[in-house]
């Protein structure tokens, strides 16, 4: 359990406390099936092939790289051969009845929002299109799963993407998100997987956060925000 702590100089209610979003909602519950079945994807050799030949290709040239999932007529699963990007963005590859993807993050960052508009600009038009792997430099990989399709699509209709902070990078989250992010990170010392968990919670995003444990499976990244006297206090689980 990791734990961020400050003291609180606003009311928690105000900016933290309102979830907008019923609270007879089961996050893990919600995410269950999902995240099974990213699980035993990734147990497949043609996922482990392709997370291998992501890292290897960036050890060359220290830049992004993706490949993507999909499906032959005969419902053989296949994959697209790997595409070259740059240090802070790359391309999705083209590829038949297409379900996922994967890429590399070479500033060693989970998913941040870019990959999450992305994927919900890709879901919308194939819903079978659920998932999107990211792997970091240290060996961690992550995914950001759709739980929800109407809901993320709602989602992106009221917060729409802001465009880059700098040339080449990825889209980001409406600047009231950023502050909120911001505030996270810098005064309450949260990493980045926290905010991004909380934040796509908070919101009710219809999209999941996982990360991948040392057996291979999948659970859902929970961050959570509570009050000890005069302290704002941030801690970041999982589902079971």
């Amino acid at each position: 359990m990791i734990f961020c702590i400050t003291l609180l100089n606003i009311i928690v209610s105000l900016h933290f406390g309102c979830m907008p979003f019923s609270q007879k909602r089961d996050p893990c519950e919600e995410a269950k099936s999902g995240i099974y079945a990213a699980s035993m994807f990734t147990k497949d050799s043609l996922f482990r092939v392709a997370l291998a030949n992501i890292k290897n290709a960036f050890t060359l040239d220290r830049n992004e790289h993706g490949i993507s999932f999909g499906k032959d007529k005969g419902g053989q699963l296949i994959s697209s051969p790997v595409s070259n990007g740059g240090a802070t963005s790359g391309r999705v590859p083209a590829i038949t009845n297409a379900f996922a993807d994967l890429h590399n993050h070479p500033n060693d960052i989970p998913p941040d929002a870019g990959d999450f508009y992305g994927l919900i600009a890709i879901n919308k038009s194939n819903p079978d299109y659920k998932t999107r792997f990211v792997v970091t430099p240290a060996g961690t990989v992550y995914a950001l799963l759709v739980i929800n399709t109407l809901v993320a699509i709602a989602f992106t209709e009221k917060y729409r993407s802001q465009p880059p902070a700098f040339a080449g990078g990825p889209p980001g989250f409406p600047v009231a998100i950023v502050d909120e992010a911001r505030e996270m990170k810098y005064q309450h010392h949260c990493t980045n997987e926290m905010v991004l968990a909380f934040i796509l919670d908070k919101y009710h995003a219809g999209v999941s956060l996982l990360k991948q444990h040392s057996n291979g499976a999948f659970k859902k990244i929970i961050t959570t925000v509570s009050r000890d006297g005069g302290q704002l206090l941030f801690s970041v689980g999982n589902c079971p």
